[in-house]
């Protein structure tokens, strides 16, 4: 039996073509585009200088979000929560009331997924407290995934110029740009 040929279905799936095709060029595995070429090892340095600040709460609240956007990037949500219950601490250490309840909704998510949705907003307030530091050392980068949050975007801060994208973790580690370096 031959099917007849519908012209919707095929516009709908060209459009589907186009759209994976996007998806993947926007965010591609293998990083030319979105990432620095870090072997491993130069990786693991940057991470562990990051920043440095001034004021020693200031280098605690960053230092705990860190924590948590690393646990976010290996998908280990009990870690996640663990340095979500610490950043909140840090936090409220500092008087920022609204981002230490972002922690601590983070800290008290149930699975990775939950907390990777808090990710957005806690990274604005965070961002706005190391801006508003003075940073006596190094530089933070501002990274942005245009894929998270159901294709809102979603932006967060690293030490280091490699995007790990920690929206998708090992699904998509590459996937973003470095959107500004704060000093």
């Amino acid at each position: 039996m031959k099917m007849k040929k519908n012209p919707l279905m095929k516009g709908l799936l060209a459009s589907g073509l186009i759209l994976a095709f996007t998806a993947v060029t926007a965010c591609s595995s293998d990083g030319s585009k979105h990432q620095s070429s870090h072997s491993e090892k130069e990786h693991a340095t940057e991470s562990a200088a990051g920043p440095e600040f001034s004021d020693a709460k200031v280098k605690a609240v960053y230092s705990h979000y860190v924590h948590v956007k690393n646990a976010l990037i290996s998908a280990d949500a009990k870690e996640a929560a663990t340095g979500g219950a610490a950043l909140k601490t840090a936090l409220l250490n500092i008087g920022n009331t609204k981002a230490a309840d972002l922690a601590g909704k983070i800290a008290g998510a149930k699975t990775i997924t939950e907390q990777r949705e808090k990710l957005d907003a806690l990274t604005a307030e965070v961002e706005k407290v190391v801006k508003s530091a003075k940073i006596t050392g190094g530089k933070i980068y501002k990274q942005h995934c245009p894929m998270a949050n159901g294709g809102k975007g979603g932006y967060w801060l690293a030490n280091e110029s490699s995007v790990r994208n920690p929206y998708y973790g090992d699904d998509m580690l590459s996937c973003g740009t470095v959107e500004e370096e704060i000093k």
